[in-house]
């Protein structure tokens, strides 16, 4: 259904792409519809739907899809990232990790059988999440000894700030206009 973000007091607001499907296949765009990771080239490959495999990540409260006359919560099924495979281990780019983005670096090492994390990019949703989460995210990012964090937007300036604490030079606020080389 249609994607929409709710607060408490406030208006449904529709948030979902604002072209149709139809109009966009008449301009020529083709859709590959699936749940499934999918290769785009020798290391180069799709997350496909995220599973939920951490026990403190959920998806935010705030989304909701259109079912009929009612609202049902978004359980983001379609969230997915990209991951690309290189002589120092993945790396892995993701919109705003609504599944958690700690689930989706699981679901790249499950994907590829590669443990390395080498690069990290984009957003990590952890922006008005409790401390306790932030907390938790941390750690999982330090077992799991990812090299470089170029993290932005919905991870928020808070958790930006403990993560850059944290991980000294290996993390970056990754914004528009930065040059990032991978391995």
């Amino acid at each position: 259904g249609d994607k929409y973000a709710h607060r408490e007091g406030e208006e449904y607001r529709y948030i979902g792409i604002p072209f149709r499907r139809q109009y966009l296949e008449s301009l020529g765009a083709i859709f590959n519809l699936t749940t499934k990771a999918v290769k785009i080239a020798d290391d180069i490959l799709t997350t496909g739907e995220v599973l939920m495999q951490t026990d403190f990540e959920t998806t935010a409260s705030m989304f909701y899809v259109r079912e009929g006359d009612g609202w049902q919560p978004d359980m983001v099924l379609d969230d997915l990232a990209l991951i690309v495979k290189t002589g120092l281990g993945l790396v892995v780019i993701v919109g705003c990790a609504h599944r958690g983005i700690i689930n989706t670096l699981y679901q790249a090492q499950q994907l590829t059988g590669v443990r390395e994390i080498h690069t990290v990019l984009g957003g990590a949703h952890l922006v008005g999440e409790s401390e306790e989460r932030v907390w938790r995210t941390i750690a999982a990012l330090k077992e799991l000894d990812v090299k470089r964090l170029g993290l932005c937007h919905c991870t928020g300036l808070p958790a930006a700030s403990l993560l850059a604490q944290e991980f000294g030079e290996r993390f970056f606020f990754n914004v528009t206009g930065s040059v990032i080389e991978v391995p």
